[in-house]
């Protein structure tokens, strides 16, 4: 009886290769691992503490997730997105949530306005990059939420991780004033949701993006100079 006891006890071991995953796909998220870096195998072998097996598993599921290339000699390295792909993502991401504003119906009076002017408040006084990242998210997923497309979110999937990796781009070509001028340009959207004014609100959307494009435009033609 003791023993069935203590095999049920147990916890099950965890998959080494997804914690590889996730810790390393973190660290490209948030702009620990810069882009276009070479990824080396033993040295994240060290970094993280797990063998090579995992990392190798893990950087190849990266690279189906877009965040990782793998070149035919099967080196690593992290993705680069290059201005012109920037911008197509981010006109992609402006179709998704005009629609969701223009679908929004009553639900955008649900909307949790107070809620994140106090965060970008939060983040403007602290300037944290992680914590700035996490409301960006969290913020334009709400919009997202706010359309009966079940399809939406699904679809907006996709294009997650390339969105992040184009946002961190745009604030680590400008340090912290873009995170000044990002939200400044949430608390204008955030005022023309608050009024229940769609159009006003997809003005703000796509001004919003268009001065992204512009941040991602200006970095490249400063690195090729």
């Amino acid at each position: 009886m003791e023993m069935n006891m203590e095999k049920k006890s147990r916890r099950p071991r965890p998959n080494l290769g997804e914690v590889a995953y996730d810790e390393i796909k973190a660290m490209i998220l948030t702009g620990e691992l810069k882009f276009g870096e070479r990824l080396v195998l033993d040295e994240l072998s060290e970094r993280l503490n797990l063998s090579v097996t995992p990392i190798r598993e893990a950087l190849n599921k990266l690279a189906q997730d877009d965040l990782v290339v793998i070149t035919p000699r099967t080196s690593h390295s992290v993705v680069q997105i290059s201005a012109q792909d920037a911008a197509d993502i981010l006109d992609l991401r402006l179709l998704l949530e005009t629609y969701a504003l223009q679908t929004a119906g009553n639900r955008l009076a649900t909307f949790p306005v107070s809620d994140f002017k106090h965060r970008f408040s939060e983040v403007t006084n602290s300037m944290d990059l992680k914590e700035f990242f996490i409301v960006d998210n969290a913020f334009h997923q709400a919009i997202l939420s706010l359309s009966p497309n079940q399809r939406l979110p699904k679809l907006y999937s996709y294009l997650q991780n390339l969105i992040q990796v184009v946002s961190i781009q745009a604030i680590q070509s400008q340090n912290t004033d873009r995170i000044h001028e990002a939200t400044e340009e949430h608390l204008e959207l955030l005022g023309s949701i608050e009024t229940g004014s769609v159009n006003a609100a997809v003005d703000c959307l796509q001004n919003h993006f268009e001065q992204m494009k512009s941040v991602v435009f200006r970095s490249a033609a400063c690195e090729r100079a």
